[in-house]
């Protein structure tokens, strides 16, 4: 039975049913960003293991993220109210937000230097337009 627990447990997150969150004593909020703004260059480094900002979005919202360096690649990803991942990317993150209610609320621009070293970045972030049907 324990197995059989473990084996579907790794499959649902390999699937990605089960998403990463971010201890929020591991994340060091940098400020607020709003859409269609640019950050001022952020200093990374070892002394947090993750970085961020924060955002009001509402659901059904598509989120564009990019997050630069001259030199360095990032680790970047959008996390919910409760800092859980809701998508991840390298440099680069698009997620359209999910449906909580009509209210808006904050979101979180999670970053960092892709390989854990000190890094001089940038945060992008924008709105996009709602996905057509097809």
């Amino acid at each position: 039975m324990i197995m059989r627990r473990f084996v579907v447990g790794v499959f649902l997150f390999a699937a990605g049913l089960i998403a990463e969150s971010f201890p929020p004593a591991d994340v060091k909020v940098m400020g607020d960003l709003r859409y269609g703004q640019t950050s001022n260059a952020v200093e990374c480094s070892n002394a947090s293991p993750y970085y961020a900002f924060v955002f009001n979005g509402k659901a059904g919202e598509r989120v564009d993220v990019v997050v630069k360096s001259e030199d360095r690649q990032a680790f970047v990803a959008i996390g919910d109210p409760s800092l859980n991942q809701l998508a991840s990317g390298t440099g680069h993150v698009t997620v359209t937000l999910p449906n909580r209610g009509p209210d808006a609320e904050a979101y979180y621009i999670v970053f960092r230097d892709s390989e854990r070293k000190d890094a001089r970045v940038t945060v992008e972030l924008k709105k996009l337009a709602p996905e057509t049907p097809r």
